[in-house]
């Protein structure tokens, strides 16, 4: 198919697109005021007469073809053998997998994601700011009554500590002075 050919298909998809998918476009038809192809000679006159005596995106133009040839995923001077291809996708099998499982999950959700919910967003956007605020506010609150309930355990902790201590040093005195008070047995001589 000549590139002249692939044009004009391509532009008469065009046209189908802009001026509806039911009707035909036929030789007999009035030409629309604005034809496609008039804005198409348009813009590319505009374009060329202002990259006229500019060097960089000239250049930048020239070297469009390799660039567009970078960008393709695989280059035509690195052929991989098949093998490799076959190892490669077996290797990605699980990604794929996992890929297509959440394809059909978000396929699944569509009608919910194109509910009224879902499409008044951004109406909705100023009533989220203000209640992550309004968590915000409280997640500071409870992060400071968290640090003085912790200050009071601590302070609690140590008083239990203290109050251990002093009963272990009481109950050593106790037992010390009910040893010294017990009667002596006498030794027999």
């Amino acid at each position: 198919m000549s590139s002249v050919k692939l044009l004009e298909d391509r532009i008469a998809n065009l046209e189908k697109q802009v001026y509806g998918l039911g009707k035909t476009i036929s030789i007999d038809d009035p030409v629309p005021p604005n034809a496609i192809i008039e804005r198409l000679l348009d813009i590319n006159s505009l374009i060329s007469s202002a990259l006229s005596g500019r060097e960089k995106p000239n250049a930048l133009i020239k070297r469009l073809a390799e660039l567009n040839g970078y960008l393709e995923p695989v280059s035509e001077d690195f052929d991989i053998p098949t093998s490799a291809k076959a190892q490669l996708l077996l290797t990605m099998e699980p990604e794929i997998i996992e890929n297509d499982k959440l394809l059909t999950k978000v396929q699944e959700l569509v009608p919910i994601l194109e509910s009224e919910r879902i499409k008044n967003v951004s109406e909705l956007n100023s009533t989220f700011n203000k209640t992550s605020l309004s968590y915000l506010k409280a997640y500071e609150d409870s992060k400071e009554l968290n640090a003085h309930i912790h200050d009071l355990l601590s302070k609690y902790n140590a008083v239990i500590s203290s109050i251990s201590e002093s009963l272990i040093t009481l109950d050593a005195a106790v037992t010390a002075a009910e040893i010294a008070a017990e009667p002596k047995k006498q030794i027999d001589d």
